[in-house]
């Protein structure tokens, strides 16, 4: 039987159509596309097959306000989330996980929980159930937006966003202790399984911890990370090689609704084909910069897409003012991986690899 409109059989007819249909809904954000999967089986199929398509991929986001402009507290914080949530309705990928560095100025420094809570409730509404959410509020922040250079962004009015794609393959998990867990979970690894609550098949290859602390647990951080250690230590007595960062932040912490104002809490990324690389600079000049993240060369990093992502962490006051010049180590990192997103916190205690202190910043590559 032909088609009354084009002569042609019929089912030369529906292939044509099915073809239009997936030209017309390539063009959808990921929100409006698995909308679009409830029509009917043919578009359900169609949809399957573009997000099939899709690269899976780190992607970042970054706003902030100039340090005049005239705003109160929360309007700042509305202004900035009118962005994130416009940015997070034309993602073209779901996320597994979203990441969120949080920076306040000078005269908004005290904790506002109501305005944070705001903006989680905000970024929760927007991205699946099964996303986990983490992050903290802090002195300063660093992240970029596609195809801009990164920016450190120190007491300033700023939310910077990593979103981690979902992949076969690979898995989350979250950390949420308060610190008079860590103080009684001590050395045991019995204890720190069941407050972990690792799942034993999971064989962690990357976490990131932020924790907020008294003057009685300045290593609260180094605990967590000691227990992470334990828990996925090699059978035959070697040490662990997951690839652990974190730093002290001065304000809150949150895992999905729940803010904290001590505790650590943590991300957790497993699977076997994540690989994570580091790499600790110390030192003072742009030059010394440069030939640290160079050697994150050697481990034959592939740098040509955005299949990873960096997480930097800094000392506070390791920004303008310590080169002065904007931007210098993220932008010299840009230079090196063009094609990796940035994002990141300055932190009061920086902590890389061994349960000690650094002063200075720290690089971390995850690729999978």
């Amino acid at each position: 039987m032909a088609s009354i409109l084009t002569g042609k059989p019929q089912s030369e007819y529906i292939l044509s159509l099915a073809e239009i249909l997936e030209l017309v809904l390539s063009f959808l954000p990921a929100r409006d596309l698995a909308n679009s999967s409830q029509v009917c089986r043919l578009w359900r199929d169609t949809v399957s097959r573009i997000f099939r398509l899709r690269k899976a991929k780190w992607t970042s986001y970054l706003v902030h306000h100039g340090p005049n402009t005239p705003c109160s507290s929360k309007l700042s914080m509305d202004l900035m989330i009118a962005q994130i949530v416009d940015y997070l309705d034309n993602l073209r990928i779901f996320p597994a996980a979203a990441i969120v560095f949080i920076s306040r100025s000078a005269e908004f420094c005290e904790p506002r929980r109501d305005e944070v809570r705001t903006l989680i409730t905000a970024l929760k509404s927007r991205l699946p159930k099964s996303c986990n959410v983490i992050g903290c509020v802090g002195y300063g922040v660093i992240g970029c937006q596609e195809n801009a250079p990164p920016e450190e962004l120190e007491m300033a009015e700023a939310v910077s966003v990593l979103l981690m794609p979902r992949v076969q393959g690979v898995s989350t998990h979250l950390f949420n202790m308060s610190c008079t867990d860590v103080r009684n979970n001590r050395s045991f690894k019995s204890r720190w399984e069941k407050s972990l609550n690792i799942p034993a098949e999971k064989q962690l290859k990357f976490a990131l911890l932020f924790a907020k602390g008294d003057i009685f647990n300045l290593d609260i951080i180094g605990k967590v990370a000691s227990g992470i250690w334990q828990i996925n230590s090699c059978e035959d007595g070697e040490k662990s090689n997951v690839v652990i960062i974190g730093g002290l932040v001065d304000s809150l912490l949150f895992v999905d609704h729940e803010l904290k104002n001590t505790g650590v809490i943590g991300l957790g990324i497993a699977g076997p084909n994540v690989h994570a690389v580091s790499v600790v600079h110390h030192g003072e000049t742009q030059s010394g910069v440069t030939k640290s993240l160079k050697q994150l060369n050697g481990f034959g990093i592939p740098c040509t897409d955005s299949s990873g992502v960096c997480f930097m962490v800094s000392c506070v006051g390791r920004g303008e003012k310590f080169y002065m010049a904007k931007n210098v180590e993220s932008q010299i990192f840009k230079q090196v991986f063009p094609y990796i997103p940035v994002g990141g916190f300055f932190g009061n205690e920086i902590f890389l690899a061994l349960p000690e202190e650094h002063s200075g910043q720290v690089f971390i590559m995850i690729l999978s």
